[in-house]
């Protein structure tokens, strides 16, 4: 009978043992790794805690008995230390910046000194070599080990206060986890009556159903786990699911938005909700109205990997409400803008042309008073006229078409013809090139020249002198090719030298701003360039237009290149220059 009793005990705190230390390869597994290294050290604190008292049941002298119940005790204080740290880590508080940490390792360093020293002072426990009802060494445990076991099941209901408030917030279904607890909680009952029963020793008899606890949240409840950690971490609506698309759990924000995801574990997510399951693949917005209101969202999915496997995936659900109405206003402020740009366009500019082709005949039919006036009325009109092909560029600009691809755009040419254009259509101005216009080429569009046209344009409508003048010079570096237009009119203040772009943030409705101005300065963004306005000397302005250049050596060494690509014997040595200067050119 007495070996009997002497081998059951050997063998629950065994199995306790072998329970423990099977399952951490599991444990392992777990992706959060501050969860799972407070897991894997309970674990492993809970079997050092069985296999002392193994050691204490087993070993044959006092010495040895002693030795190996203190051995345990301590990790059974280990234990509860490891069980904070997994509830901490698990609900999203990070063990390593806990307030008052050095404080709690004080408190831990000092209580475990006095298990070690209590054969010294015996204030923990007292010891008696006893026969009944085998022969074993009896605990008598003193008033300061009552005191500690009070505050290790404080600080184990604390750990399970948080794990039970981080299912709350989820909105997960808990009475697995107080099953757990409950049975977990069974062998406290033999610690507290084991010097009552002659069967029980005075023990701690806690191992059996923390490892039970351990066996059973690792196996019966990891996935859960897992999904209520991932799900708790976000105030966002979130939706874990298996591999298969099950849904595994979900916190409350996800069931108030979904209704349906009430008692739906282990159901795929296409029959709990079909829109939802078909945006995981969608990159277009979800649309939900509740109550009459419209809102959007952002679905988004993030899988888990176990090596290159995938267990399941997280699913987040993000409002972009505000985001999507101001796309949408957004869209159809542009087709406003496209619908204004084609009566621009086509009625104004039509009419504008008839208008200026029955003043034209005018001339030959009024009288020298009549001059003055229709001079101002053929102007007008084709200010008019250049005031809608402006318009159509802009919209141009802002639209798809105006950001196509950029190509090469020789400068020179271009320069050219813009004066030329200019002259002829503002004969009272004098341009003039200073230097020789470099000969450069850019990375651009045919929209460039409009760049160019509105600061020529600007520089004579805006200038107040009887002939004015307007300069054209540019300047070249290794980088860069920057233009300089500078003009002898009034000249612009300080305050007013970014606004007049339209750079601030009310964009065009910025004070000064023009819509040929903006343009410019929407193009020379676009190009990878800038454009700026400094002062002249002695009166007027200067515009300069920035532009980054095609590196001229890059060019000509290609263009040898393929010159040798037939077969010339400089081949090679073009091959490898070309490919050093590639990775060292700007």
């Amino acid at each position: 009978m007495m070996d009997s009793l002497l081998l059951g005990h050997v063998i629950i705190f065994a199995l306790s043992a072998i329970a423990c230390v099977a399952t951490i390869p599991q444990a392992r597994k777990i992706q959060h790794p501050e969860t799972r290294e407070g897991l894997i050290v309970f674990l492993g604190s809970v079997a050092l805690w069985s296999g002392g008292y193994i050691g204490y049941l087993l070993a044959p002298t006092r010495v040895g008995k002693l030795a190996f119940y203190i051995f345990g005790f301590i990790f059974a204080f280990v234990a509860v230390g490891a069980w904070l740290y997994f509830c901490a880590a698990y609900t999203g508080r990070p063990p390593r910046h806990a307030p008052f940490r050095n404080l709690i390792l004080g408190t831990f360093l000092f209580f475990t000194a006095l298990k070690v020293t209590n054969p010294l002072h015996n204030l923990y426990f007292t010891t008696e070599w006893v026969t009944e009802p085998f022969p074993h060494l009896v605990i008598h445990h003193e008033l300061l080990y009552w005191i500690v076991l009070g505050l290790s099941y404080a600080a184990i209901a604390v750990g399970f206060f948080v794990l039970m408030e981080r299912f709350h917030h989820t909105g997960s279904d808990s009475r697995p986890l107080v099953v757990l607890v409950g049975l977990s909680g069974l062998p406290a009952v033999a610690t507290i009556i084991g010097g009552q029963v002659d069967w029980l020793l005075p023990l701690m008899y806690e191992p059996p159903g923390v490892a039970l606890f351990a066996v059973g949240t690792l196996f019966f409840y990891r996935q859960r786990f897992e999904a209520i950690r991932l799900t708790g971490e976000s105030d966002k609506p979130a939706i874990f699911l298996d591999q298969e698309t099950r849904i595994q759990d979900y916190n409350q924000a996800a069931r108030k938005l979904f209704p349906a995801l009430e008692d739906s574990f282990g159901e795929p997510l296409e029959a709990v909700n079909t829109a939802l399951a078909d945006h995981l693949t969608k990159q277009d917005i979800l649309a939900i109205t509740q109550d009459g209101d419209t809102r959007y969202y952002d679905v988004s999915s993030t899988p888990f990997l176990a090596g290159e496997v995938t267990t399941g995936q997280l699913v987040t659900v993000t409002d972009v409400t505000e985001r999507e109405s101001y796309r949408q206003r957004l869209e159809e402020k542009t087709e406003q803008l496209e619908a204004l740009n084609r009566v621009v366009r086509h009625d104004i500019r039509n009419d504008m042309t008839v208008i200026l082709g029955w003043a034209e005949i005018l001339k030959d039919h009024i009288d020298e008073d009549g001059e003055d006036a229709l001079d101002r009325v053929l102007q007008k009109s084709r200010h008019v006229i250049q005031f809608t092909e402006v318009a159509r560029e802009f919209v141009e600009s802002l639209s798809e078409e105006g950001t196509a691809e950029l190509e090469e755009i020789h400068l020179q040419p271009l320069l050219d013809a813009e004066l030329a254009a200019v002259r002829d259509s503002f004969p009272n101005a004098q341009f003039h090139v200073s230097g020789e216009l470099c000969d450069v080429s850019v990375q651009a569009n045919e929209m460039l020249s409009s760049v160019f046209r509105n600061i020529l344009e600007n520089a004579v409508r805006h200038n107040d002198k009887e002939t004015p003048e307007i300069t054209v010079s540019c300047e070249e570096n290794s980088e860069t090719i920057r233009y300089r237009i500078a003009d002898n009119g009034p000249g612009i203040p300080d305050q007013q030298k970014e606004q007049i772009f339209g750079k601030g943030e009310k964009g065009l409705d910025s004070p000064g701003s023009g819509i040929g101005l903006y343009l410019v300065h929407l193009l020379t963004d676009q190009f990878g360039g800038d454009v700026w306005v400094e002062d002249n000397d002695p009166t007027g302005s200067v515009f300069v237009v920035e532009l980054p250049i095609i590196n001229r050596r890059i060019r000509r060494l290609s263009t040898e290149f393929q010159y040798n690509l037939v077969g010339g014997p400089r081949f090679q040595k073009v091959e490898v220059a070309a490919i050093r200067l590639a990775r060292i050119a700007p």
